[in-house]
């Protein structure tokens, strides 16, 4: 097999793990789509069934509610699935976002998040430190 045999073989061999590798890429951009559908018709649910229980229905929400069932249900029949999973940035219910946590060391004792200069949520800076102007 001379050089240019090797390097055809070669470049085939890496056409096809290209190839691969977007085909890859392209379900897992499809799959992060319709999660997406499915959190957006959720909260639009959501939001009719809030308006609903607060006394202020809107006048088409039967119909609308109807079609985003319709929506969700062509999407779980198509294999998308339906759940529902709090967001890790979400506001606990003491109004405080969570973060992140990470023990450099097993059983170590937790250390305090690094400050950004910037206020904490929820605390109101003194006089003077960090207000802008």
């Amino acid at each position: 097999m001379g050089l240019m045999d090797k390097v055809k073989a070669q470049a085939t061999v890496l056409a096809d793990k290209a190839q691969t590798g977007m085909q890859q890429g392209q379900s897992k951009l499809q799959e992060m789509q319709a999660d997406r559908k499915v959190d957006h018709l959720l909260r639009d649910i959501g939001a009719y069934v809030f308006l609903s229980e607060r006394g202020r229905a809107q006048p088409d929400a039967e119909a609308k509610v109807a079609d985003l069932m319709a929506q969700l249900d062509a999407l779980e029949t198509s294999g998308t699935p339906v759940t529902v999973s709090a967001e890790p940035t979400a506001p606990g219910p003491d109004g405080a976002v969570p973060t992140a946590h990470v023990d450099s060391q097993p059983g170590a004792a937790p250390s305090a998040p690094p400050s950004t200069g910037a206020p904490q949520s929820g605390t109101i800076p003194k006089s003077g430190s960090d207000l802008p102007g």
